[in-house]
């Protein structure tokens, strides 16, 4: 069985707003790539830190406990952590747990970027 290669990847997007985009399987191995790749898009002075699990194939408990804990840490600074997923697994595995209601989550990145950059929406013609 061929498993998907882990990667994290953190891009700046504005002065405000820093993208952490996470592929592969996200588990109990993975999950301190996940939280440094938060910790550096934080650390870039960022209010907002978007987690995109757009190519996530799978998540597990530790990955959640660390997507709630960095919330919380980022909250506690007056700073916010969101996420974006349209996969239904995930988007199950978050309702089950009731993390949809402590989680902020869009659907696309394209939907919270709309949400979250003042002018997005309308700089893209919709």
């Amino acid at each position: 069985m061929f498993l998907a290669e882990f990667h994290v990847t953190v891009a700046s997007l504005t002065r405000e707003l820093a993208l952490v985009s996470v592929s592969g399987e996200l588990d109990l191995y993975t999950a301190e790539r996940v939280k440094c790749g938060i910790d550096e898009a934080d650390a870039v002075g960022a209010d907002t830190v978007v987690i995109d699990l757009s190519e996530i194939s799978f998540i597990d408990s530790t990955a959640l406990g660390v997507l709630v804990q960095e919330t919380k840490r980022l909250e506690g600074r007056g700073h916010s952590l969101v996420l974006v997923t349209n996969d239904p697994r995930t988007q199950r595995v978050l309702e089950v747990t009731g993390l949809d209601r402590v989680l902020l989550t869009y659907a696309t990145l394209h939907d919270a970027l709309a949400d979250l950059v003042p002018g997005h929406a309308s700089a893209a013609g919709g």
